[in-house]
């Protein structure tokens, strides 16, 4: 293995322990004080004259510009870094609670046809995003005795990354890199496993252009691919910090996904109806959401694909061009 440069390991060091502080905060601090602390520091990294600061704006601008003056932007986008410094504090904090004090911070609504999935025993497809603390709904759906296993990218530092592999994993959760052998998934699924994933942010992999706020974005498919070919039940899962700072999950009821034999355009329109139904949740809590993310940073070459049911040709990663600042 190539060794690192004497910078980039000093500054892997530095923010591996910055992270090892962070949770030693979030598992000892009340969290009334965890959350005004984190919230503060989320406030003054959107001080800084950032790239992902100017993203964020630009971002908002893009979907909510024709709706809202530059004051409300700039505020929203204050309010997106003071939510994610709450939301990394109660992704660390939720493990210090008992089942009476996880209840009382997190509420739910209808969940009835995705424990209908679970217990029907054959496997179930829960899509999701960067949207509010969703790191919660792995413990949440663990204490609602519901088998599930959660696919991410393994962190460029094995350190961090064992970090976070061991705060995804717990009693009825696991979790996988996407490195992991297909087999092991198809039998997690098989078994009557739910298979937990994101697929909001633009990433080498496999994915097809659908709507996504309003605007082409590439999406990862493959979740949506297997689902296609197992014939999984999908649903589309997000979480959301309200007012007084508890949490609401939202489940969707199922997706219904078309099967009409094109396979291509078939997956192009249900990448669509799971965008759409992120969109929602993100058009909901705009605050709430990753806006720095370089979400729109692929164009697809051609051109007339703006209209939602022009799905004639399909765009994968090879047909594509990087959009400067997105």
């Amino acid at each position: 293995m190539k060794k690192q440069p004497l910078i980039q390991r000093a500054k892997n060091d530095a923010v591996y322990h910055l992270a090892r502080l962070a949770v030693g905060m979030g598992r000892s601090l009340p969290r009334k004080t965890g959350l005004r602390l984190f919230g503060a520091l989320g406030e003054a990294l959107f001080a800084l004259p950032t790239p992902d600061r100017q993203r964020t704006i630009r971002h908002l601008g893009m979907v909510f510009g024709n709706q809202w003056d530059e004051r409300r932007i700039l505020s929203t986008a204050r309010s997106v870094y003071r939510n994610l410094g709450k939301n990394l504090f109660d992704a660390i904090h939720v493990a210090t609670l008992d089942d009476a004090a996880f209840d009382a911070i997190v509420r739910s609504g209808p969940l009835d046809g995705l424990k209908a999935a679970h217990d029907r025993g054959k496997g179930f497809m829960c899509v999701t995003g960067h949207i509010g603390c969703f790191e919660m709904l792995l413990p949440f759906f663990d204490r609602r005795d519901i088998r599930g296993f959660a696919i991410g990218r393994a962190l460029y530092d094995p350190r961090i990354d064992t970090m976070v592999a061991n705060a995804r994993r717990s009693g009825n959760m696991k979790y996988l890199h996407r490195t992991e052998n297909p087999r092991t998934i198809i039998r997690l699924l098989s078994e009557g496993t739910g298979m937990g994933v994101l697929i909001d942010q633009d990433t080498r992999t496999d994915g097809v252009f659908a709507h996504f706020l309003g605007k082409l974005a590439f999406t990862p498919s493959a979740p949506i691919k297997l689902a296609m070919r197992m014939k999984l039940p999908v649903f589309v899962a997000s979480n959301a910090r309200l007012p007084d700072d508890t949490h609401m999950v939202t489940v969707t009821p199922q997706v219904e996904m078309l099967d009409t034999g094109n396979t291509e355009r078939d997956l192009v329109l249900n990448v669509e109806k799971v965008n759409a139904l992120l969109s929602e949740a993100i058009l909901r809590h705009p605050e709430q959401w990753v806006w720095m993310h370089r979400r729109w940073k692929r164009t697809p070459l051609w051109r007339g694909m703006e209209e939602v049911g022009n799905v004639e040709t399909i765009g994968r990663s090879e047909k594509c061009k990087a959009k400067s600042g997105q």
